[in-house]
């Protein structure tokens, strides 16, 4: 069952697909950037999403 998040004004959905994965699915500036999180606890699964959409934002505002 999906989870759907926002941080940032970025939506983002975490969904269990394994006994310890999650995949999350990020939805920035229209595009959808995929990622999976080996954890067993959806927390962890959701700021490691969270971490991933500070970075992009971060590169976003500076280019490397």
């Amino acid at each position: 069952m999906p989870s759907t998040f926002t941080h940032r004004g970025v939506t983002f959905t975490v969904t269990h697909s394994y006994d310890d994965v999650f995949d999350i699915v990020i939805k920035f500036e229209g595009q959808l950037i995929r990622s999976k999180a080996r954890t067993r606890l959806v927390e962890l699964a959701k700021r490691r999403a969270e971490m991933l959409i500070d970075r992009k934002l971060k590169e976003k505002i500076r280019p490397a």
